[in-house]
Parts: C-alpha cells; structure tokens; sequence
C-alpha cells in the first residue's frame, strides 16, 4: 500500500521523492515544521530528531531503512501536513503485521486530521487483504490513543507496557 486518499488528504509515498535530489531537499525543508519537540515528545528515543546525529538527512535515512514511509498532503493546498509510518514483520507472512506511526505538524491538531488519517489506513489496509494493524501509544498521549478508537482498533494489554499502550485491528 503505497497510496491512498481521504476526504481532505492525499497519502503516498515518499520513495520517489527521496531518489530525486531536489524533491528530498524539499522535503527536508519541509520536515522541521513537522518533526517539532511537541509532535516528538511522546515517540520512543529512535525516532527522536538529534542535530548531533545528521539531523533531519540522518532521521530520513534511518527512517527509509526500517519502514514504509508515506507523507500525508493537504488536497487543498498540497501542503505536508504529516507522515505515515508503517513497518512490516517480514516473519509474518499469512496475515501481515504493520505497525502504524504518523506524525501531524502542530498547525494540523485538533482538526481530526489524525482520524481521518489513520480511518483512511484502515479502509485501504482492508482492500489490499487481510492484515493486522498494530499502534503503540505513550500513556501520557491519550489523544493518540483516542483516534486509534475511533478507527476501531482494540485495546491488547497482552502487548502493552507500564509506560505504553498497545492497539490492534484486523482488516481485510
């Protein structure tokens, strides 16, 4: 899956982009507006942005190697609004095990930007076949939590943590 669209948002991804020299400087230029302290405080420490490690080039690389990353766009106006993140369990080949991630530029909270989002995934996820989605929340992220539920996935305290909440949904 690497395209789909919702309502007000376009989501793809952002392999091509990265292979054209000037589009990835774009990009980069664009980031910083979404990768702010706020939108990071409550993501795991690899996934945090450090100048002293290459900065916004270095997060990108990193994140290209491990996962599936699309950039999610105003239909409106073509502005980067966020980022998609989803990493495969290559080990799981029956059903496919994603776990989901997104990032929203502050100047996107609030709007539901995020549930559509992530309701967009899940209806695309389904058309492609069966699946299991997987989404990790801090527990001092409730909203995040809240716009898993709404895209109905459940609740596992199986796979959650003192400090972390884990959600699941099966699709297709």
């Amino acid at each position: 899956m690497d395209r789909f669209n919702t309502e007000r948002l376009s989501i793809f991804s952002w392999r091509p982009i990265l292979e054209e020299h000037s589009d990835r400087q774009e990009l980069e230029a664009a980031l910083p507006a979404i990768l702010t302290p706020r939108a990071l405080e409550h993501l795991p420490p690899a996934l945090q942005l450090s100048q002293n490690n290459g900065g916004i080039s270095s997060w990108v690389d990193q994140r290209a190697e491990e996962s599936d990353v699309l950039l999610v766009k105003s239909r409106q106006d073509n502005a980067l609004v966020g980022l998609l993140i989803l990493a495969s369990d290559p080990s799981e080949m029956l059903t496919p095990e994603i776990h989901v991630g997104y990032f929203l530029g502050e100047a996107s909270w609030g709007q539901g930007i995020a549930t559509e989002l992530i309701q967009g995934l899940v209806y695309a996820a389904g058309k492609d076949g069966p699946a299991k989605l997987f989404g990790g929340v801090s527990n001092d992220n409730p909203a995040s939590a809240r716009v898993l539920q709404k895209a109905g996935f459940d609740f596992s305290p199986e796979l959650s943590s003192p400090n972390s909440q884990m959600y699941f949904k099966t699709v297709g």
